[in-house]
């Protein structure tokens, strides 16, 4: 019912082409997994909507569930697919980066997106918007500078951002949750660090993680019609990362994901995934957590990657910005408002096909919400259309 095939492998790099089998459908891969966070894309997006738009799964969030205590009510539907009718293949986090977010990405005034390189100053457009996000959903639990989070053997205690009670996951409770979501593919409970963490601080969280991955397992046995991917952590240390690459390829997992801290630059990220390449499992899909940017697609998967997640896509969409055969187009722009023509001319998705920059554009600064919604389709389709693409450079050897 599950498996991994890879049909074909690059010359010229580690790049490849594979197919996921699911109960739920296939995945051709490299494949992009759209983040719905509470089982919809956000952008006011339909899931009929979202499969229009090329996606051909979805990651969905366990933490917030467990936080608006709404798990029982999807598992009472048969879960994630029949709930929110999308049936497609669907994976579901463990909650680990909430433990980052709450942690130490409050604490240090690191954001979800363009703060995982902390030291670009210089960064662009959609990365400020994503930090502004990310800042004023910290502000919500309290204020920037402020942990929230203590982690020890037994789990990670915080409290909740919505209404302050107080929570402690444990791998026991990641589980129960994501098997009540009833998503295809769930992930172990990882601790996720800094860049900014010394090699100290980076081993102690890696154990606590080992140890959380072994508890998890446990308790999963018997566990039916859903495969489990691990994480390999370890920080910025090479060592590190390639104990726990061995330990993780040693585990009853599907596939393998790589998360955590990946260095201070998009450089230092391509280094760690060289490390974990040393050792990994190439008989499994990978997935690299959390990126999604134009800039590091082709990049990222002459690495080897198989999977990549990121909210930054619909994010940017919601906030005026599209992904353009150029680069980034922020279409709040004044200057636009005469420009009649399709955000990308070789785009053929139904937005390039129907709308004009400067319609989109005046929907924007009306502020009305269709503006939003136009371009989070927009950024799918082409997302996914710029991955079909890389997969016929895999297949002609050109990558």
């Amino acid at each position: 019912m599950f498996k991994f095939e890879i049909q074909k492998t690059s010359k010229k790099s580690r790049a490849r082409i594979g197919e996921i089998t699911t109960p739920h459908g296939k995945i051709k891969t490299p494949a992009f997994i759209p983040v719905a966070t509470l089982g919809v894309v956000k952008g006011g997006l339909s899931p009929q909507e979202t499969e229009q738009a090329k996606a051909q799964c979805q990651i969905t969030n366990t933490f917030h569930f467990l936080d608006l205590d709404r798990a029982q009510e999807v598992e009472k539907m048969g879960g994630l697919h029949n709930f929110f009718n999308f049936n497609k293949p669907i994976f579901t986090d463990s909650g680990g980066f909430q433990i980052f977010s709450l942690g130490k990405g409050r604490e240090l005034d690191l954001g979800k997106i363009g703060s995982i390189f902390p030291e670009g100053k210089n960064q662009k457009k959609p990365a400020r918007i994503a930090m502004r996000a990310s800042a004023r959903l910290r502000s919500v639990a309290g204020g920037k500078g402020k942990n929230f989070l203590k982690i020890s053997q037994r789990g990670a205690r915080f409290k909740s951002p919505r209404d302050g009670r107080e929570i402690l996951l444990t791998p026991e409770l990641s589980l129960k949750i994501q098997k009540q979501l009833g998503a295809d593919f769930i992930y172990l409970l990882d601790v996720c660090g800094t860049p900014l963490d010394d090699g100290k601080t980076a081993k102690k969280d890696l154990e606590i993680t080992n140890q959380w991955y072994e508890r998890f397992l446990k308790a999963s046995k018997g566990l039916r019609n859903q495969k489990i991917f691990g994480i390999v952590q370890g920080g910025i240390y090479r060592e590190l990362r390639k104990e726990s690459t061995k330990f993780v390829n040693n585990l009853p997992v599907f596939g393998i994901a790589i998360g955590g801290a990946l260095g201070k630059s998009k450089q230092d990220m391509y280094k760690t995934i060289s490390w974990v390449n040393e050792d990994i499992d190439w008989q499994k899909p990978h997935h690299l957590l959390g990126i999604g940017d134009l800039e590091v697609l082709e990049e990222i998967i002459k690495l080897g990657i198989d999977l990549f997640d990121c909210a930054l896509p619909t994010r940017i969409a919601r906030h005026g910005t599209a992904m353009t055969s150029n680069g980034y187009l922020n279409l709040n722009a004044g200057k636009l408002k005469d420009k009649f023509e399709p955000i990308d001319k070789e785009c053929q998705c139904p937005v390039c096909q129907n709308w004009t920059i400067a319609q989109i554009n005046f929907l924007f600064r009306a502020k009305e919400q269709l503006a939003g919604k136009l371009l989070t389709v927009h950024n799918l389709f082409f997302l996914e259309d710029k991955i079909e693409k890389i997969r016929k450079k895999i297949e002609n050897n050109e990558l």
